[in-house]
């Protein structure tokens, strides 16, 4: 029996490299698998017999929902600054997801060269690592090579901000972009299928675009999601804290977006989500 890593899922198969040789094999799930309803994803570490199937899969640190992968250290929020629109709202909710995953995020800010606009020192100002680039300006992409070293990395962003450009840029791989439908003020999903790319010592993951990222947070989960509000949270009087209601009183996290070391525009986004979850669950 073999060890490897999954690092591609195509209609079925899927392609692991072996820990022994590193050399990939496509397989299939085995029935033991089927039977208990498991799916191996994009990022597992499994047990396999060579060109035949996957017995069984080992520990997952994390996984999330859409994209399928599994085993991530960092997520690469890609957003650009112009075309489409930027979204703060959009931006807070790719990284309210990977924050409540323990997963490190990092901002890239694509399309520089189209806009004087910056949000740079916005997110820096949050605690985040922050790029924005420009394809006419090599010092842009300083540090951001070196960030993937020795980690396992995958890029989610709305479709149309370069993500696949920003990866074929940095891996030198030739994946296939389109333009932005202007009509509709967003890209065409081009990413047919979750992949695995050695890259810098590390791995990188292309996943799809728009939609690739699943809200699986409930009402619970998300006053203590991103990290700047988990760490205000120990300081709320009550452990059941939500930072909306009047009846909350001594709530840390109001106290410090009254304080602005928690930014004004996060807590609306905030509470647009928790409006969106309480909603859901009164149609229930």
């Amino acid at each position: 029996m073999e060890q490897g890593k999954i690092v591609k899922v195509v209609a079925g198969f899927y392609d692991v490299r072996s820990n022994n040789d590193h050399k990939i094999y496509r397989v299939r799930g085995g029935g033991k698998l089927r039977l208990l309803d498991i799916i191996p994803i994009v990022g597992d570490y499994v047990e396999f017999e060579k060109n035949e199937l996957i017995h069984r899969i080992l520990g997952r640190k994390n996984f999330f929902i859409r994209p399928r992968i599994a085993n991530v250290d960092q997520a690469i929020v890609v957003m650009s600054l112009v075309e489409p629109e930027f979204s703060s709202l959009l931006v807070d909710k790719f990284l309210i997801v990977i924050e409540n995953k323990n997963v490190k995020p990092i901002i890239v800010l694509t399309k520089k060269d189209l806009t004087s606009a910056s949000k740079i020192d916005f997110y820096k100002s949050q605690g985040y690592d922050v790029f924005e680039i420009n394809y006419n300006d090599e010092k842009s992409f300083n540090g951001l090579k070196e960030i993937f070293k020795n980690k396992t990395s995958f890029f989610v962003g709305q479709t149309g901000v370069g993500k696949t450009t920003l990866i074929n840029y940095l891996a030198k791989t030739n994946f296939k972009t389109q333009e932005i439908s202007l009509s509709l003020n967003r890209g065409k999903h081009t990413t047919r299928e979750v992949s695995l790319i050695e890259f810098n010592d590390g791995e990188i993951i292309d996943t799809p675009g728009f939609s690739s990222i699943e809200f699986d947070l409930t009402i619970n989960d998300l006053p203590t999601a991103f990290s700047n509000f988990r760490e205000a949270a120990q300081f709320c009087k009550f452990r059941t804290c939500k930072h909306y209601q009047e009846s909350e009183r001594d709530c840390e996290v109001k106290r410090r977006v009254t304080s602005g070391l928690i930014k004004e525009e996060r807590y609306q986004n905030y509470l647009n989500f928790l409006k969106r979850l309480i909603n859901e669950s009164w149609e229930r």
